[in-house]
Parts: C-alpha cells; sequence; structure tokens
C-alpha cells in the first residue's frame, strides 16, 4: 500500500535502516519495485515519518515470518498487524560505546539550541534499543541538566528545553511502536499535581517497544480520573508516575483513593521518586518498583519482549 508522504518526515534512510533492522538496498528495493513506503525527498535526500518507520516494521516481521514481499507490499498496516510475529523483531546489536556527546548539550543548552539537542538525540535514537536510549541517555542527561543548571539563572528554562526534546522524542517512538491489537493493556499516568512527565512517558514507550498495548493518558490527573480512564480502556496494570515534590499528605490521599477504587483484576505499579515514600500505600494493593530494571522485570513477567 502506498503511502502518501508527510510534512513530519524526519528520518533519514540510514537512522530508518537501524530503526528497523532492514538494509538501506533492501529499503530501497521495497520502495522502486512495490511502493511499500513513499518517503518525502529534500536536500539530504530519502526522508521518512514516524507512520512510515511503523509501517516498515511491520513489512520486516511480515517478511520474517514467510511471507513475501511482493504479496504484502499492497496490504493496509492493520492487515500486516495480523499476520506479524506477536512482537517485533529486535534491532540489530550496537556497540556498547555510544552516548551521548555531553560538549555538544552543553553548548546547545547555553544557546537555547532546541534544534541542536534534537539532532544529537535522534542520533542516539537511530543506533541504540530502547532500553539503552532511556536508561543511558534520556534519564540520566535530564538528572545531570537538573543538577547542573538549578542554580542557574534561567536555570528552569533550560530544564524545560531538554524536557520537550525528549518528549518529542519518545512520544514520535511511542507512536512508530503502538498500534498492535495485543490483549494485555497498560495504562500510564500521574496523579494530581504531579506535573513530572519524561519518567512515565518512557515508560510507556518501553512497554510499547515490548510488544505490549499501551494507552498514555498524560500527567497530573485526578485520582477517581485515572480510574474511570483503566475501566474504559480495560487496561490489566496501571502504571503510575511518582514524584510528589508537593504535600506528601495529599499525595497519600490521592493514591489511597485511587487504590480503593480501581478493580480487584488490574495490577498496580508505580515508579519514580516517590514510590517508595509510599510504599506503604502502594503495598496494600500492587507494587512499589525500587528502580528501571524492577520495572522491566515487569514488563517481561507479564510477556513483554524487547
Amino acid at each position: 500500500m502506498k503511502r502518501t508522504a508527510e510534512p513530519s518526515a524526519r528520518y533519514p534512510i540510514r537512522a530508518v535502516s537501524k530503526l528497523t533492522g532492514i538494509a538501506i538496498d533492501t529499503l530501497r528495493a521495497w520502495e522502486r519495485r512495490y511502493g511499500a513506503v513513499a518517503p518525502k525527498r529534500d536536500g539530504r535526500g530519502r526522508m521518512y515519518t514516524d507512520a512510515d518507520v511503523a509501517r516498515l516494521r511491520l513489512l520486516s516481521q511480515a517478511v520474517s515470518a514467510g511471507h513475501s514481499i511482493g504479496r504484502v507490499a499492497s496490504l493496509s498496516d492493520e492487515e500486516l498487524g495480523s499476520l506479524s510475529p506477536a512482537h517485533p523483531t529486535p534491532p540489530p546489536s550496537v556497540p556498547p560505546h555510544v552516548a551521548l556527546d555531553a560538549s555538544m548539550l552543553e553548548r546547545a543548552l547555553r544557546k537555547l539550541d532546541g534544534a541542536m539537542i534534537d539532532q544529537e538525540f535522534a542520533r542516539l535514537a537511530a543506533v541504540l534499543p530502547p532500553v539503552r536510549l532511556v536508561r543511558d541517555v534520556l534519564l540520566p542527561a535530564l538528572r545531570d541538566v537538573g543538577d547542573h543548571w538549578e542554580r542557574r539563572r534561567g536555570g528552569i528554562a533550560h530544564e524545560h528545553l531538554i524536557s520537550s526534546a525528549m518528549r518529542h522524542l519518545l512520544g514520535s517512538f511511542l507512536r512508530v511502536y503502538s498500534g498492535r491489537k495485543i490483549p494485555v493493556r497498560l495504562l500510564f499516568a500521574t496523579t494530581s499535581g504531579d506535573r513530572h512527565e519524561i519518567g512515565i512517558l518512557a515508560a510507556a514507550m518501553l512497554a510499547a517497544s515490548h510488544g505490549l498495548s499501551v494507552s498514555y493518558v498524560g500527567p497530573d490527573l485526578p485520582a477517581e480520573e485515572i480510574v474511570e480512564a483503566v475501566k474504559s480502556s480495560d487496561a490489566q496494570v496501571l502504571v503510575l508516575g511518582l514524584t510528589f515534590s508537593g504535600d506528601r499528605e495529599t499525595a497519600a490521599r490521592e493514591l489511597r483513593t485511587l487504590t480503593g477504587g480501581l478493580p480487584a483484576t488490574v495490577e498496580l505499579w508505580a515508579g519514580g521518586p516517590g514510590a517508595a515514600a509510599h510504599a506503604a500505600v502502594l503495598n496494600t494493593r500492587g507494587l512499589a518498583l525500587a528502580d528501571f530494571d524492577a520495572y522491566l522485570l515487569q514488563l517481561e513477567r507479564i510477556g513483554g519482549r524487547a
């Protein structure tokens, strides 16, 4: 099925090859002979959208399952999803030395140059698997920026800039990985007053990259609305991001409302700096995850595969 190029095209062909595991020559052949996707072309060459990348992943999975590209290239994304294996093919292995250019990040933040930050994050996203991108690059960078700039005039602006870049990147990948009809659904949110979004958005993207179905409803939601969202989405797991820099008793009251209203069949997982502080409330109903690896273990337990 041929796809019209979209103005949001931002991935060059080399990045798409890394993201999908499809060789560049194969990508070109699929486009030329079968019209698998129709990337936009500019002065840099072929440029692909999130939707193009998602479709190419589905085509690659269908071919890996034994279907010929000539037969599946004209199918819709939904039809391809029904042909593909239950879990995406893992990306190629990556050398351990790939890392964030800290000097570039420092320069970009000093100039408030969002385009430079986007470029560096896109470079790393093209070669790193999702777990390493989040654990080894994005979350440490966010912590470092907060620590380094918090006492400087204008430091909040710098933290907002890098948060915005991460939000855009994670949201793009969440859209790339989402859309498959998978029985296990997780809903991601933070409770009222908790506006820290990057951790819970990263957790949602990682769940989707593990082949799980995701409903991301975002930060700062009252407990009652989170409960209703869980019921409406038929989620089997609620994942909460907890930072709670505000009033602790108000936060505990929100959690008690949530744990009391959540259906008995729904699992509750909570992570972030506030999870340990509210473990007494959380452990009556769910799990206070100690760290990043504990979260990945829970994803694997319910059937997620990286």
